[in-house]
């Protein structure tokens, strides 16, 4: 089957990240794949280059277009004129699927009247006239299924719910010599209890949540044996300010570490428990690679937690901004070694079953037979 992937760009985003995985479980099956996109954000990113390397890598014919740049003219001169190579590309691709990663890029194959499969991966999508429905629309969690029908006006018979599935890569758990190791690299003691957070540092992703949750409501003997890592780059200017002023004001400063986004498998292997505080999710994909690694997870209840945990069993859920629910279920699994134990294997065996390239292809080619 000759597959053609619509995605706007290569950036630090689940999408990029879900449209690579799904690429090798693609090629792994004997799909051909080409794709059309504006190309890397930043060329001077190394995990960017890497995750470009990674579709050369897998054979992925990549064609590029212009993204728009100057004043306004010269701006709308380039939307043009990639509009018109894109459509070209799309016309002589003769791709069986055509499946638009970015919900943004679903007006080319509509103006062409092409059948097409496209991907609800953020549930704050809006609606306007770059976007239209597909023929076949999938949705990362049961909720944004519901905000695909309700907001976006697909037919709800339109829409099949595919979670999305992380790299196997993610079980090859740490040897306890490993952790020591790595531990020992990030200036961790054996002592220290980690809590590690990865995605980007903005006010929506509720960092402020988990810090008033350790601060506040943890009990003092518990606090100070805490460490937090918060693997991930600032979004914003503004992102940046309110965490440096929320870091000016935190008795937890000197024990929260920022890294740089990169590579996060190494550190789910040192964090003991992984918490996700965002305010708002479309899936959460970091939690489904934390169980993979067999990280005990803790994530809020947004869009995503549910297909995602059952909790007390494999996980835990807490609801959105609760910052004392959120210290009550840390306190209880850091009084309670041999609880993170059994939610971190619990967890690593559901991911293993249920989120992994393998399981999301198969359903996605289920996706793509409807359009064919």
């Amino acid at each position: 089957m000759k597959i053609l992937f619509l995605l706007s760009r290569i950036e630090k985003s689940g999408v990029a990240i879900h449209t690579l995985d799904l690429a090798e479980g693609l090629v792994q099956r004997g799909h051909e794949l080409t794709m059309i996109t504006g190309g890397i954000t930043d060329k001077d990113n190394d995990y960017l280059l890497g995750i470009k390397r990674k579709f050369d890598e897998l054979g992925v014919q990549i064609k590029t277009f212009k993204a728009p740049q100057g004043n306004i003219l010269g701006k709308a001169f380039t939307s043009v004129l990639s509009i018109l190579r894109i459509m070209w590309w799309i016309q002589r691709s003769k791709a069986d699927v055509i499946h638009a990663q970015s919900p943004y890029m679903t007006f080319l194959p509509w103006i062409m009247r092409k059948k097409f499969v496209s991907t609800v991966h953020n549930v704050q999508l809006v609606k306007n006239i770059k976007y239209k429905n597909p023929t076949e629309l999938i949705a990362i969690s049961r909720e944004s299924k519901e905000y695909a029908v309700d907001k976006l006006g697909a037919r709800r018979e339109s829409v099949t719910v595919v979670c999305h599935g992380v790299s196997r890569r993610y079980s090859n758990v740490f040897t306890s010599e490993e952790k020591k190791e790595f531990r020992r690299e990030q200036g961790i003691s054996d002592s220290t209890i980690v809590i590690g957070f990865v995605g980007r540092i903005t006010i929506e992703k509720g960092l402020d949540v988990l810090i008033e949750a350790v601060e506040k409501y943890l009990p003092p003997h518990l606090h100070k044996d805490v460490a937090c890592i918060f693997l991930g780059d600032y979004f914003s200017e503004e992102d940046e300010r309110w965490f440096v002023n929320l870091m000016s004001r935190s008795d937890l400063s000197d024990r929260i570490r920022i890294v740089p986004f990169q590579d996060p498998y190494p550190f789910y292997n040192i964090f003991d428990i992984f918490v996700l505080p965002s305010k708002s999710e479309a899936f959460g994909l970091v939690c489904v690679e934390a169980m993979m690694c067999g990280c005990c997870t803790v994530r809020t209840d947004t869009n995503g937690a549910l297909d995602q945990i059952d909790h007390g069993k494999d996980g835990y859920i807490f609801p959105n901004g609760d910052a004392e629910a959120l210290a009550k279920i840390l306190q209880y699994i850091m009084q309670n070694p041999e609880q993170i134990s059994f939610i971190s294997a619990n967890g690593r065996k559901k991911a293993l079953e249920h989120f992994t390239i393998e399981a999301m292809t198969e359903k996605t080619l289920e996706v793509y037979k409807k359009v064919l």
